[in-house]
């Protein structure tokens, strides 16, 4: 089991992930041998609380995706426990029943994949409606309009398709669209990386305003590492499937701990001129970095070959969390020595 951050008593968890295993069937090698198997999340926990926003963060292929759709049942794991919004996944057979889909919903990155193209804004918003409550015409006519208006939008863009709105508005509608049916949580996939940096700041804070006035949590799915330490409250750290480090967002994204984590921070391009930057210290590996996703996960730490830290130990087992000053966890055996550094030049940046 990987590292796991609770920042609130366990009753006001509307979210725990506890030993999640998801694995996908790849290729064949040849014809008559068998499919090669792909761990996509291999033992990842998590928790998130009623009204907080954790951030999922990692570089791609690390599962980000695929623990987001275990969380909304549009995959099924291997072995693993998930309860969300009072709901055990385990429990379901097949798919999802309406009530959990009313409790749980999703925005996902790119809207026209998820928007109907031939409905017009106020048929995709009056869909949900009908399906879940048992409104008359007048009244589904009245909450699609205080959708709209929730989310910044007007009553012009009822008779719009959505190729007829710019980035930002279709995502809007999509956002309207999942808060149609009043949930508890919603997964956040990547919901503003395909939009402009004006417009991501925009969707993000109209996000914030809606989760502090209904009290939703989110499940923010990422790889924006400031846009991350911004949104969120808590942050989880995912490489190959495991989970490295979780905590607050501002310890986690100010003085990262795990090697992975400092790592991923120093990738970060600084917007610092080359002359202000504090020297950054030069990383050496000792092994050819293996390609990510490709392969069975080792035994023992998925990072250890990339690992400026790395011991024996990390070989053949994959440590148990270790507690870190400030809040959180780390999933390391030489925690000693990662507690024992200090945050890179690219956080340092990044916290001015």
């Amino acid at each position: 089991m990987t590292a796991a951050h609770r920042p609130t008593a366990p009753d006001d968890d509307v979210l725990t992930v506890e030993d999640l295993w998801v694995t996908f069937k790849g290729g064949r090698r040849r014809p008559w041998s068998a499919r090669t198997l792909v761990p996509a999340v291999s033992g990842a926990s998590l928790f998130l609380a009623q009204g907080r926003t954790l951030g999922l963060v990692g570089e791609s292929g690390s599962g980000k995706t695929t623990l987001g759709r275990a969380v909304l049942r549009l995959i099924t794991p291997d072995r693993g426990a998930i309860t969300a919004a009072g709901f055990q996944l385990d429990r379901f057979r097949g798919g999802a029943p309406l009530e959990y889909r009313r409790a749980v919903q999703a925005v996902f990155q790119d809207p026209l994949g998820s928007l109907d193209p031939l409905m017009e804004v106020r048929q995709i918003l009056d869909e949900p409606l009908r399906i879940h409550f048992d409104l008359d015409s007048r009244q589904r006519q009245a909450r699609v309009r205080e959708l709209l208006e929730m989310v910044g939008l007007s009553a012009a863009h009822l008779t719009r398709y959505p190729y007829e709105l710019s980035g930002g508005q279709r995502q809007r509608v999509a956002i309207a669209k999942a808060l149609a049916v009043d949930p508890r949580l919603i997964v956040l996939d990547e919901p503003v990386s395909a939009l402009d940096v004006s417009v991501q700041s925009q969707i993000v804070n109209l996000l914030d305003d809606i989760r502090r006035d209904r009290g939703i949590s989110y499940l923010f799915i990422a790889h924006d590492l400031a846009l991350v330490r911004h949104a969120c409250h808590d942050v989880a750290v995912m490489y190959r499937g495991r989970i490295m480090e979780s905590g607050p967002a501002d310890r986690v994204c100010g003085a990262p701990r795990h090697p992975y984590t400092r790592l991923l921070f120093d990738a970060v391009p600084e917007p610092v001129p080359r002359a202000m930057r504090p020297p950054r210290p030069a990383r050496r590996f000792d092994a050819p970095l293996p390609d990510v996703g490709t392969g069975p996960t080792p035994a023992g730490c998925p990072f250890f070959h990339r690992c400026p830290l790395r011991t024996q130990a990390c070989a053949t087992a994959f440590p148990a969390p270790t507690a870190v000053p400030g809040g959180g966890q780390i999933a390391c055996f030489a925690a000693d020595r990662a507690l024992a550094g200090g945050p890179s030049s690219t956080v340092s940046a990044l916290s001015r």
